[in-house]
């Protein structure tokens, strides 16, 4: 779905399966993701008219919709939902803060680390472990995007932390070699996306 509709709507995506990425087309055509949807995680869309983000599926994706806005989900939807829903908005204001600060204030090999901690973080599901491999269906180029930088410069960070043994992506496959190592080098802190 292309954001385009000059008419405010918001829409609530539980997402089931598969990988979707929100981004801001710039004036000059360059795009910025400044999230992603994972499964099994509550997306929340809200269009704007030509400002709007935009959402494209990365993968087969499979969601729920339920109308918005999120601040008249009580009048709509079970309490148990309702909490669901604001926590989710709440974690992708989280994740939002988090890349910004990524993206002003972290060099590349750590912003990308980053970025790569936190993505199979939220694929694994896991409030105390760290996977080993993560399936993560994003393009050199869907990288760059997320991480203001070029995909030439993507291709030679990711080639440094796969020399460094501490991660590497290939054929749509994140491996985290050393966890101690790569979490220090990201200053990864979990909590923004363990709440």
């Amino acid at each position: 779905m292309i954001a385009g509709d000059p008419h405010t709507r918001s829409v609530i995506l539980i997402i089931i399966s598969g990988w979707a990425a929100f981004a801001k087309t710039l004036p000059n055509g360059s795009r910025l993701i400044v999230d992603f949807a994972l499964p099994h995680e509550i997306a929340l869309i809200e269009f704007a008219g030509e400002s709007s983000e935009t959402v494209t599926a990365l993968s087969d994706v499979a969601a729920i919709e339920l109308p918005g806005p999120v601040h008249s989900c009580f009048s709509r939807y079970p309490q148990p939902i309702c909490e669901a829903i604001l926590r989710a908005e709440a974690s992708r204001y989280s994740r939002v803060a988090e890349h910004l600060a990524g993206v002003s204030r972290r060099g590349a090999v750590e912003r990308t680390a980053h970025l790569l901690l936190e993505l199979a973080c939220r694929a694994h599901r896991s409030a105390t472990s760290y996977p080993d491999r993560v399936h993560c269906p994003l393009t050199q180029a869907e990288l760059a995007d997320a991480l203001g930088l070029s995909a030439v410069h993507v291709s030679r960070v990711l080639k440094s932390l796969r020399e460094a043994g501490l991660a590497s992506f290939r054929n749509g496959v994140v491996r985290l070699h050393d966890h101690a190592r790569l979490i220090e080098t990201a200053g990864f802190d979990r909590s923004y996306i363990s709440n």
